[in-house]
């Protein structure tokens, strides 16, 4: 299971990755630039609303209980 801090690192990996390839292609012109920070940004974004943290399951809430 991913926390909150694993997921970050993952999504602003992501840009970073994103960026640097866009560098290493040799990318200079600004519309292309609009088109990488889009790539960089809305996939993570997309993934952060929909990656939730699965249910509590029984047992843990009965382990829970017991303490």
């Amino acid at each position: 299971m991913f926390s909150d801090n694993n997921k970050l690192l993952l999504f602003a990996g992501w840009a970073i990755a994103v960026c640097l390839a866009a560098i290493a292609i040799g990318i200079t012109s600004v519309p292309y630039w609009m088109v990488v920070a889009c790539v960089a940004v809305v996939p993570p974004w997309v993934a952060r609303r929909f990656w939730h943290a699965p249910e509590r399951t029984i047992s843990e809430s009965i382990h829970d209980a017991r303490r």
